[in-house]
This record gives structure tokens, sequence and C-alpha cells, in this order.
């Protein structure tokens, strides 16, 4: 969704930007950060370019609003952190912006400003343009690809001479022409800027990680409309004449049905309820284990409709079966780390959960509970039958054998 303007709130500051970015940077102690910087930036406009193309032919005006705002977010963030890495303070690039802009429409110099804002550089721009954003669009993104361009291919010997002014101007420039496209799509670059942090903070927080609360708190809901904060779930393999099927038990009962894999070529889906497990431990969040062990908060008809219906049964288990496929491909993500699953793939996913309470969930939550859901199911695949313990209190999902006397 594109950003809307915030005028009600305070200026968001450069430097303040600029710190708040530095926190979601996955680039601090690479040695080719720098030029892995830069590509991005020359990457997310060339991005930028083909979506608008694909918006033109489809004729769709408002996603492009919709994939400027992102595009153009992410170009800022690889500016900034390069501008960074480079030495030069987040005001020395905003004044530099400024000049620029000056300079493009023909206005005098002014003071320097101590501590420049977005809404210096929106203000100014706003103030002169002449015509519509959409018909300047054009020519203004060819600007802004033949200044990433040059960018991109500075040679490192300039780069190594230091913060010099001629390559403060050139990132003050590159600053300016964000803002100008920007301005090309009626988005302000303040806004485009805030909404590129809160995408950060849900996929990168850096140490401001704090789990989304229960959505079933006791002081909403009854003991047994509540998903229990500690579970034992047994999985049992069982042969058949027809091939493998697996079972669980919870406390001895059987739960839910066999499942067998339901394809054509066996990939081990049979065990994909632990996927399930995992919502519940990390995201606090499973209405097909709500529904399969009667704990729907039937005390809220409307929560108990919507939230525990089925319909959100069916999102889930379609989430569920779309990042199995993803990960069968991957080895079942054997071996990536957190922050290392694809961005597109989380946010179709967020997408899919758009208007339930799930959808608070960061995307760094959704990332932790595939990629642990995937973990121990990748333990089981190997032992063929075993205990998964649910923490949802401590967010953990763990392995245990049938046979470990340590498990609860």
């Amino acid at each position: 969704m594109a950003p809307i303007a915030r005028q009600q709130e305070r200026p968001l500051s450069l430097p303040e930007y600029a710190l708040k970015a530095s926190n979601s940077s996955r680039f601090k102690n690479d040695p080719k950060a720098l030029q892995v910087l830069r590509f991005g930036f020359f990457g997310e406009v060339g991005g930028l370019l083909s979506s608008v193309k694909k918006a033109e032919r489809d004729r769709l005006e408002e996603t492009q609003s919709e994939v400027a705002a992102e595009e153009l977010g992410d170009a800022l963030w690889y500016l900034i952190r390069a501008n960074s890495i480079l030495q030069f303070t987040p005001d020395e690039i905003g004044e530099s912006c400024l000049k620029v802009l000056r300079q493009r429409f023909k206005e005098s110099a002014s003071p320097v400003i101590a501590t420049v804002n977005f809404r210096h550089i929106d203000a100014l721009i706003n103030s002169r343009r002449q015509e519509e954003g959409s018909a300047l669009r054009g020519g203004q993104l060819g600007a802004l690809a033949h200044a990433a361009g040059i960018f991109c291919n500075m040679p490192d010997a300039q780069l190594r001479a230091g913060p010099t002014p001629t390559l403060r101007d050139h990132l003050g420039g590159l600053l300016a022409e964000l803002a100008l496209s920007c301005a090309s799509f009626d988005l302000h670059l303040e806004d485009v800027a805030r909404y590129n942090l809160e995408k950060t903070k849900s996929r990168w927080p850096g140490d401001e990680r704090e789990f989304t609360s229960f959505f079933d708190p006791e002081s909403e809901f009854p003991r047994y409309e509540r998903l229990p904060r500690t579970l034992k779930m047994d999985f049992i393999e069982l042969p058949g004449r027809n091939g493998s099927s697996v079972v669980q038990q919870l406390n001895g009962v059987f739960i839910g049905d066999r499942l067998t894999d339901n394809s054509n070529e066996p990939d081990d889906y049979r065990f994909h309820d632990v996927f399930h497990l995992a919502y519940m431990a990390y995201l606090g969040w499973s209405p097909v284990l709500r529904g399969l062990l009667k704990l729907k908060r039937k005390s809220n008809p409307i929560i108990d409709e919507n939230e525990d219906g089925a319909r959100a049964m069916i999102i889930e288990e379609g989430i569920a079966t779309w990042i199995f496929n993803h990960a069968k491909r991957r080895k079942f993500y054997k071996g990536i780390k957190e922050g290392e699953l694809e961005y597109g793939l989380l946010k179709q996913i967020h997408s899919m959960v758009e208007g339930y309470e799930v959808h608070k969930c960061p995307l760094w939550q959704w990332e932790l509970a595939i990629l642990k859901g995937f973990e121990v199911f990748r333990e089981l695949r190997s032992v063929r039958s075993g205990s998964v313990v649910v923490d949802m209190t401590n967010h953990q999902l763990t392995f245990h054998s049938l046979t470990d006397k340590n498990c609860v």
C-alpha cells in the first residue's frame, strides 16, 4: 500500500532516517559493502523502471504509485547507507540536495540549514512544480537512471579519494533525482522514507525485535478458548498397503486424521502439521490447530466466525502448502539463516493474511516461524517419528525422539 501524507507528524530528519536505516543494515562489516550498496541502488532504480513499464502496459495507475513508493524507498536506503560509508553526514547530502534543487529551479542560494529534514526537500519541490507529475515522469525517471548509472560505474580510485566536494554534490544530486521522481508519482519523499523504515524494521529489526502479543490473552478469553502455552505433539509414521501415513497424538489421544503425502511423488508432506505448530510457537496463531484442539474463541462471535473460521483455516493451509513447494526446491531451507529468506516470499505471505489478526506479526516473525518449522521438519524426515514441543511463552519449537525422557 502506498504511503499517505503524514504532515501531522513531526518532520523526519535525514540524520534520524540514517540512524534507523543503519539498524537494518546487513553490510556493516562487509569489505565489499560499498560495491553492494551501489549495485543495490542501481538495481532498485532498474526495478522501478521495469515495474512502471508493466504497470503502464496493463494500465494500472494506482499500482504504479504503490510500486514506486517501495522501489524509491529501497533506493533511498541504499543511497543513505552508501553515503555513510563514504563518510558524509546526512546533513551534508541533504544540504547538497537542496542546493541542486535550487539551481534546477533557478532559485537564489539560501542560508545553510543546520538539520535537514525530508519536508524541506518536499516543500521546495512542491512550491516550484508547474506541471502534473505524470507529465514529467518519463524524463525524470530517465534522469534518475542516468545518475544512478554514473554512481554505479564510478572508479574505485575516485571513491577512495575521500569525501570530496564533487562526490558530495553527486550524492546530493542523486537524492534530488529521487525526490523529483517521487513527485512525478505524486508522492512525498518523507512519506516514502517513513514507509521504508516501517518495511525494513518489519524485515530486519536489528536489536528492536519484539514478538507480537498473544491473540488470546488470559484477560479476554477463558482457558478453554486459549491455545496451550506449552504442548507436546507426537508424530508417528505407520506403514500401510498404499504407503506410509502419519498420525498425531496429544497426551495419548489421536488428533486429526491419518495423513499421507497426497502426491504422485513422495515428499513427506505427511509431516506438514509441524508447520502449524511452528505458527503457534512463533506467531501465536493457528486457526487449524484451534479447530483440531476445539479451542475456537466462541465467546466472541465475530472472532469465532472470522479469525477462527473456515476461511482462515484455508488460508493457513494454503500458506503451508505454498511455502512447502517453495522450500522443496531449496533443500527444505537447509543452510538458510535468519535474514536470508526472500523478501518477496514473506511479503506475499503478509498479503495473504491481510485483514486477519496475524497480519500484525512482522515479516521477521514469519521468517522465524518458517525456518524453525522446516528445521524440525527435516529432523522428522530423518527419524520418521518423534515429539514436537511447542513453547509459546519463550517462542520455541523443539524436536525430541519418542524415547527421550527429557521430553516434557
